[in-house]
């Protein structure tokens, strides 16, 4: 949830297709659905008057086969869509310019357009972290947000039982999410 000063934005995880059931429920079942789960909302859930106060964002993870063309190579988000969960997609768009700077610097620098070869050493070099980060992407959004709005869910998912039982595990996630699964280095010279 973020406070925007005069209005409150919070994110709702609903399952693929499930916006539909909500809006056949009501803007009413909605609000007290938002007040469940985050009680202090309680008194504003009033403030939703209309289904266009309401923004539904669709979220695809996906990844091209191919990064590149000649005279073209997509990174981040135009080479691997990442979902919002962790925060991490600009992570790895930042990654992945550094790495295209380091594999490209020398023939840019002679202002030669950089060949395919380059090209596919940009993505052989960071297509497995993106597909890792998304897989555990997927976990996540599986194993506790999907899981966790099951009614019937007794407890925790295994791996939340895993981190909450062993602190030194809790390191791995918080290393994943803010050093990424290859980290990145600038290895250009310094700008003269």
């Amino acid at each position: 949830m973020l406070d925007r000063n005069d209005y409150w934005q919070c994110g709702y995880v609903i399952p693929k297709g499930g916006f539909d059931k909500i809006k056949e429920n009501g803007l009413h079942s909605f609000g007290e659905e938002l007040s469940k789960a985050v009680p202090f909302l309680k008194d504003r859930v009033n403030e939703l008057k209309e289904w266009d106060q309401i923004k539904l964002l669709s979220v695809a993870m996906d990844c091209l086969e191919k990064w590149y063309t000649p005279g073209l190579l997509c990174i981040g988000d135009a080479a691997h869509a990442m979902s919002p969960v962790g925060g991490v997609g600009i992570n790895l768009a930042i990654q992945d310019a550094v790495a295209t700077a380091n594999i490209l610097y020398e023939s840019l620098k002679e202002k030669k357009s950089a060949d395919t070869v380059l090209l596919k050493r940009v993505q052989k070099r960071r297509e497995f972290p993106a597909r890792v980060t998304q897989r555990l992407q997927r976990t996540i959004q599986n194993g506790i947000f999907i899981r966790g709005q099951s009614n019937n869910q007794q407890k925790a998912p295994f791996l939340m039982r895993m981190l909450n039982k062993w602190a030194v595990l809790r390191q791995i996630p918080a290393r994943l999410i803010g050093i990424g699964i290859r980290p990145e280095h600038i290895k250009t010279p310094a700008c003269k």
